[in-house]
């Protein structure tokens, strides 16, 4: 969860989950006492996480989840009991700081303290890093502390070592486990369609990256935000057996006034109306992905199936993208007609997956996905 400045609970929470993170750091510096356990942190339980919380194979590991969301914590305690934490319950803390391993997704809260109680912490990651960042020498550092960082492919390594300039002495390429269940759930689309009444449909997934804030972006054409889009695509897809799956950015909210649209309508549904085992299910059920400044083409890739570029602007310009995000040899979406155009050969099953399997040759080289989750196992049960 990230911190919102206009939000009065975010205070709160962000100042009690402090308070007791100190008292319990404080209490494990006299209290010995460790735990067998694995904790998983990130913003959201999806991705890697996901995949390693649910997964059972690694079922031979206790394994927990701790979310500074409130309301995520309510709603995955109904559903997973005991193995969610809240860092606003003390002894839930205080639990967290006894497990050997943290796998984090992004950052560590006072990381070089958590190092001193002897846990061992891996950043697994949440996508290829999709941008470089102004201040390399913090994201030098904060990949340093860590004893493990997991990467996502031999192309991922290149942009850390060659683009962000980080030393190498901790960067794995194990890949991460989220595309291993990717693949192998992959033979499952027509299993997943029928779940959601989608038999013999044919299904576009539009996954654009985050608005970042950005009005420019949220009032583009082909915006998720802005309801002219969507007046747009239900007139397009209207009488036809196309169904377009909205995916938005974890961080990002929807107006009442286009869930409302959406609601109403039986061509579009969003990512939260499905009914699917993992997040990346999403990318199985779809027959064509949609995307624009985002890194999710990059997993989309090992699915070999076609790809195509919107032409949004970028919601953050100032920042630097690496160079997995420039010069991306794929088709585009340029105006509405392109748009069109691209329905039109779906219907008729004339799209086309060209320059993928290139693509995936330059990420993937000859990565064996399918051996992810046992490298994992073999760290966790050896820590």
């Amino acid at each position: 969860m990230k911190f919102n400045k206009y939000k009065i609970s975010h205070y709160f929470t962000f100042i009690l989950s402090g308070l007791n993170y100190f008292i319990a750091i404080i209490l494990k510096s006299f209290i010995k006492r460790k735990n067998n356990n694995i904790l998983l942190f990130g913003h959201k339980l999806v991705g890697n996480l996901e995949v390693i919380f649910k997964d059972k194979r690694f079922n031979q590991n206790e394994i927990f989840f701790i979310t500074l969301n409130y309301k995520d914590y309510l709603n995955l305690k109904k559903i997973y009991g005991k193995r969610i934490l809240t860092p606003l319950n003390i002894f839930h803390i205080f639990k967290a700081l006894g497990c050997r391993i943290i796998v984090a997704s992004h950052g560590i809260f006072l990381h070089k303290i958590i190092k001193k109680l002897g846990i061992k912490t891996i950043l697994c990651g949440h996508a290829i890093n999709g941008s470089v960042p102004k201040n390399k020498n913090k994201t030098i550092k904060n990949f340093e502390i860590f004893d493990q960082v997991w990467l996502h492919s031999p192309y991922d390594k290149k942009i850390v070592k060659n683009e962000l300039l980080c030393k190498t002495f901790n960067l794995n390429i194990f890949g991460f486990a989220r595309n291993q269940v990717l693949i192998e759930n992959n033979e499952k689309k027509d299993e997943l369609k029928e779940r959601n009444f989608l038999n013999g449909k044919k299904v576009i997934l539009y996954a654009p990256t985050s608005n970042r804030g950005s009005k420019k972006y949220m009032d583009s054409e082909f915006s998720l935000y802005n309801v002219d889009f969507y007046k747009f695509i239900i007139k397009e897809l209207s009488n036809t057996n196309v169904i377009l799956i909205i995916k938005t950015h974890l961080n990002d909210s929807i107006s009442k006034e286009i869930k409302k649209l959406v609601k109403n309508n039986n061509n579009l549904l969003f990512q939260d109306d499905l009914d699917v085992d993992y997040d990346y299910d999403q990318l199985i059920m779809s027959d064509v992905l949609i995307t624009d400044i985002s890194t999710i083409y990059v997993d989309y890739l090992l699915l070999g199936k076609p790809i195509y570029l919107i032409n949004n602007p970028d919601p953050d310009p100032q920042r630097e993208l690496s160079s997995v995000l420039k010069n991306i040899n794929l088709p585009n979406i340029d105006n509405k007609k392109s748009l069109q155009d691209m329905i039109e050969k779906l219907k008729l099953d004339e799209l086309k997956s060209d320059n993928i399997q290139n693509l995936k040759n330059d990420i993937y080289e000859n990565q064996d996905h399918l051996k992810t989750i046992d490298r994992i196992n073999k760290i966790f049960l050896s820590s």
